[in-house]
């Protein structure tokens, strides 16, 4: 019985132990399981939404262009829409026929005040009209200091420019220049008895042809016609050259630098040169060489302006030059660009306006 209680605790101390460290052991625990978020809706709807937005900016670009090339098209349609006056295409014909009387009255020169004062009359007549007329108006047709006539042999249209605010009419004409000329001769004459043999000095006309280009600035409105400036001679070209563009001349300060003087005095030997060099001897002094090659004589420089540019300087002057033969004045505007290499002047381009 004895036995029998002590095999009983034992298998009972035993148990408890086994318990005990059963009870020690620690469980692992149990994993959260992650489940992840149903994220495809939104992908879906960010994708849509920036579908749609690009469609609009795609729609509102289209849109925008076409209205642009409307507006563009519209304001090319309207800045080539021709004005009134150049709907109304010129008659070359009828400006011909107003120039016709200008030519005879401008290039007849007879040496008498009346015929002069007549002349003068005439001419303005065919003029455009000014509102204020400057002191350079009121003499352009002067002739003070002529010697002897000019008389118009033959004239005819030889080419016409379309410049900026006016037609620009060129006459190949064909004219006489008559000039006096002292002469010595030898008279017999009676002394008493005697002949004898005197040498008296008389004044006899002689005569000199010449053929120069006649160029006319002509305005219009319709049918109706005036000349807009004083027309000059340049000589005959090739019609198979270029022709020279012009560019608009716009108010500036006058340039009143150390250059003025020298710039003065580069006017005054180019003109003197331009009147009496060849052509070919022009290009040292001139991009685009021509000259009056000795048809004229020169006179003077007047009415100097000056304007400094980026590139160098712009001139406009008014220069006389006179026929050799009786001195008949002929005066001509000019706009000349000049630049400056190593102190020397040089003619850039030579505008005859």
């Amino acid at each position: 019985m004895l036995q029998k209680n002590e095999s009983e605790k034992k298998e009972e101390s035993f148990l408890h132990a086994v318990h005990q460290k059963i009870k020690r052991v620690k469980r692992p625990g149990r994993a959260k399981k992650v489940v992840p978020r149903d994220r495809s809706k939104m992908v879906a709807v960010t994708l849509w939404a920036l579908l749609s937005s690009l469609l609009i900016f795609s729609l509102l670009a289209f849109l925008l262009s076409v209205n642009t090339r409307s507006v563009i098209n519209e304001v090319r349609r309207d800045f080539n829409k021709p004005t009134e006056d150049e709907q109304i295409q010129m008659s070359v014909t009828a400006a011909d026929n107003f120039l016709s009387g200008f030519i005879h009255e401008y290039v007849n020169v007879k040496n008498d005040m009346d015929s002069i004062e007549q002349r003068k009359e005439k001419l303005e007549s065919y003029m455009v009209t000014k509102v204020d007329r400057s002191f350079e108006d009121e003499r352009r047709y002067d002739l003070t200091g002529l010697k002897g006539n000019r008389i118009l042999n033959e004239y005819n249209l030889y080419n016409v420019k379309k410049e900026k605010g006016y037609n620009l009419f060129q006459y190949k004409v064909n004219y006489t220049n008559q000039f006096p000329v002292e002469k010595e001769v030898e008279k017999t004459v009676k002394d008493g008895k005697k002949e004898k043999k005197v040498k008296e000095k008389v004044m006899e006309m002689q005569e000199a042809e010449k053929q120069l280009l006649l160029n006319i600035p002509v305005a219009y409105k319709g049918d109706a016609f005036a000349v807009t400036a004083v027309p000059y001679f340049t000589r005959i070209y090739d019609l198979k050259g270029k022709i020279i563009s012009y560019k608009k001349e716009h108010t500036r300060e006058e340039y009143t630098g150390s250059k003025k003087e020298s710039i003065e005095k580069f006017l005054h030997s180019f003109f003197e040169k331009y009147a009496s060099q060849m052509k070919e001897d022009m290009v040292y002094m001139m991009k685009k060489p021509e000259s009056l090659q000795d048809s004229l004589s020169f006179g003077y420089v007047e009415n100097v302006k000056i304007f400094e540019t980026k590139k160098g300087f712009e001139v406009s002057c008014d220069v006389e030059f006179k026929e050799k033969e009786n001195e008949i004045p002929v005066k001509e505007p000019f706009t000349l660009e000049l630049t400056e290499t190593s102190g020397q002047f040089y003619v850039k381009d030579l505008k005859h306006q």
